[in-house]
């Protein structure tokens, strides 16, 4: 049993973004979840759970994991059914350069919220907009892959407006 996935290429390299509910869920173990990430070219992991979302989901060591196998692991915590505030605003600038670095590099980044659509999505929007990508591309691109993304109105109001900045 594998992990489900949804690779979004960005180039013919293989850099790309990995779509993907809560490693560790979904009946897979957290560790197979990992590796099978870390086989798909995963070289970075971005979790927008809560600390408390991770222990309610008993996957309470996925940082420490991601890590171990020789993935970079950011956590830039995104409310469930909300737009991302302050806090995250901070915290991507200071991760946003090292996921660029990465996907210059050809490798690829795995995004993930609890079930991988919403919030997920917010994510791929933030490094696709930095990419210079359309909103309309983005949303069509992510939603033909995860089609529960940009449909809070909180969230797509909020990606709208991070669009226009």
């Amino acid at each position: 049993m594998t992990h489900p996935t949804w690779d979004l290429p960005l180039n013919e390299q293989g850099a790309g973004l990995v779509l993907t509910p809560c490693p560790g869920t979904k009946g897979v173990s957290l560790q197979d979840s990992l590796s099978q990430l870390k086989a798909q070219g995963v070289a970075a992991v971005v979790t927008a759970l809560s600390d408390e979302e991770l222990q309610q989901a008993q996957v309470e060591s996925l940082g420490e994991q991601v890590e171990q196998l020789g993935m970079q692991w950011f956590q830039l915590v995104i409310e469930d059914d909300c737009a991302p505030n302050d806090s995250f605003q901070l915290g991507w600038k200071a991760v946003s350069p090292n996921l660029h670095q990465l996907l210059e590099n050809n490798h690829k980044v795995a995004l993930h919220c609890m079930g991988g659509s919403g919030r997920t999505g917010l994510l791929a929007a933030h490094v696709l907009l930095e990419q210079g990508w359309a909103l309309d591309d983005i949303i069509h691109e992510v939603q033909a892959l995860r089609p529960g993304a940009f449909t809070k109105p909180v969230q797509v109001e909020y990606i709208n407006q991070f669009s226009a900045d």
